[in-house]
């Protein structure tokens, strides 16, 4: 082998160990570096969180060119997460008209999800649970009607009686209906009243009728009075008094008689003080009176009889 192939061919193995060096110490440094030479996700030409929109400024979800994410975290169609539970994500929900929109839920999808609520997407969520009550609730003297809505199943109920005297009474609580027995009362006499001159009293009947609560008065005849009526009591027989020998008159014997207080009285003339005087009863207006008074005179001398002779 000739001199000068040996020199070309050492220079060519130092050569390419010198590479070698070269090629060890970019890969170290690499590895002690990764993001030396790496493009930030918003200057990279490409569009990383699949939005359809590239880089910045285009892309709503980087701030800057340094900006390592192309996600806008403050939007639900550009946060990265699946916000409404359906398993797809961002701009591939069904619920993101683009990449600004901020509510991946999708209201038609026949899946109550996410925000969806049944007073905002009823397709979704079905209608509300509601509740109305005709008689405004619990008013057993009143027919009622409840409707509404219970998980999506329109209803309507009526007041109705159970027996005689039960009624079932329909009410709302909040959006729920709810039911309960009513027992209309127990039958019962009034107070008695005075009509036509007699004593009356009312028997009232209380009863459950159409759905609702309700009683019955009938009139009944409690006391026939002879002499009027008053505050429910007949009044008593008035007092009276007659006298059958005319007056107070000494000389005839004589009886009274009549009522006082409602109670009927007798009472005849007779001697007192050993025949020297006579007890005589005698009326003044419808009262009666009596004392004894002496016989004494020209002619009459003593009482025989209950009268002075």
């Amino acid at each position: 082998m000739k001199g000068g192939d040996k020199m070309d061919r050492r220079g060519k193995i130092t050569l390419i160990a010198v590479f070698l060096v070269i090629a060890i110490l970019a890969v170290g440094f690499a590895i002690a570096n990764p993001g030396v030479g790496v493009k930030k996700a918003c200057m990279d030409g490409s569009d990383n969180d699949g939005d359809g929109y590239i880089d910045w400024p285009d892309d709503s979800g980087c701030a800057n060119k340094q900006d390592d994410s192309e996600l806008n975290l403050n939007v639900e169609c550009d946060d990265g997460s699946d916000n409404d539970g359906d398993n797809a994500i961002d701009y591939n929900d069904a619920g993101c008209s683009g990449p600004t929109d901020n509510d991946e839920t999708n209201c038609g999808d026949r899946v109550c999800e996410g925000g969806e609520v049944c007073d905002v997407c009823v397709d979704d969520c079905g209608v509300c649970n509601t509740c109305s009550d005709t008689d405004g609730g619990i008013y057993s003297l009143v027919f009622g009607t409840t409707s509404g809505y219970y998980l999506d199943v329109w209803y309507s109920h009526d007041d109705y009686c159970v027996d005689s005297s039960n009624l079932n009474e329909y009410y709302c609580s909040g959006d729920y209906e709810y039911g309960q027995q009513i027992f209309c009362g127990n039958d019962t006499y009034g107070s008695p009243y005075c009509s036509g001159g007699d004593v009356y009293i009312d028997f009232i009947d209380y009863l459950c009728s159409s759905g609702e609560c309700d009683s019955t008065t009938a009139q009944e005849l409690l006391e026939e009075c002879d002499y009027g009526c008053t505050s429910g009591e007949c009044d008593s027989i008035p007092d009276s008094c007659d006298d059958t020998d005319g007056g107070f008159v000494l000389t005839l014997q004589g009886t009274v008689s009549g009522y006082s207080g409602g109670s009927p009285y007798n009472y005849t003339d007779y001697c007192v003080n050993n025949s020297t005087a006579v007890h005589e009863y005698y009326c003044s207006g419808a009262s009666v009176y009596g004392f004894p008074a002496g016989c004494v005179g020209n002619i009459t001398t003593q009482c025989l009889n209950g009268a002075c002779v």
